[in-house]
């Protein structure tokens, strides 16, 4: 058998990452994340607890990676041209590839929002989450200056929370929630 390259071992610690990050983010999503230990993680993944930390440091490394990776789809949809016009088709965009994620990542979300409620454990993520969140906040507030609202930032972040509120919404009561209708709403906000 021939030597591995360097791709293959890449390849290799790739696919390794990612069982490690969607074992735990199920773990973390079900059972809460100061209830998942690192062992517990390890097992259901099946490798050794000292492998997990040949790739992440701590559970604490671990939870930030799962939210950071998260919060870059969440940010991709939000596709701005050109900042000194948005357009409100750009801000549409970005609510229906959210919305359409929040279908697909059921338990990124469960997990996304159960942090929201734990202060301790959400001041874990650091200061990256705030300047992504921050990022998204200036977006909406740049459109409703743009659109002359009279509270721009009060406007954005009401529109935030409803988007917040829609995801807790769906996430505990998937099979019922009108989740096509509470989207036209949030356009006809902007």
């Amino acid at each position: 058998m021939a030597p591995r390259t360097e791709e293959q071992f890449t390849e290799i610690r790739n696919e390794k990452i990612k069982l490690i990050m969607d074992t735990a983010l199920e773990a973390f999503a079900q059972n809460g994340y100061e209830s998942t230990s690192i062992s517990t993680i390890a097992k259901a993944a099946g490798i050794s607890k000292g492998l997990m930390y040949n790739y992440f440091p701590s559970k604490v490394a671990l939870l930030q990676r799962i939210i950071m990776e998260g919060m870059d789809v969440f940010m991709q949809f939000l596709e701005v041209k050109d900042e000194s016009r948005i357009k409100k088709e750009e801000l549409i965009q970005f609510i229906d590839g959210n919305l359409q994620s929040l279908k697909e990542s059921t338990d990124y979300y469960r997990l996304y929002f159960s942090l929201i409620f734990q202060p301790k454990v959400f001041h874990l993520l650091g200061n990256d989450f705030m300047v992504i969140f921050e990022q998204l906040v200036n977006k909406f507030v740049l459109y409703f200056t743009q659109q002359g609202e009279k509270n721009p930032y009060g406007k954005a972040r009401f529109i935030l929370a409803i988007f917040d509120g829609v995801g807790i919404h769906y996430i505990s009561d998937t099979e019922h929630f009108p989740l096509d209708e509470v989207r036209d709403m949030i356009v006809e906000m902007l």
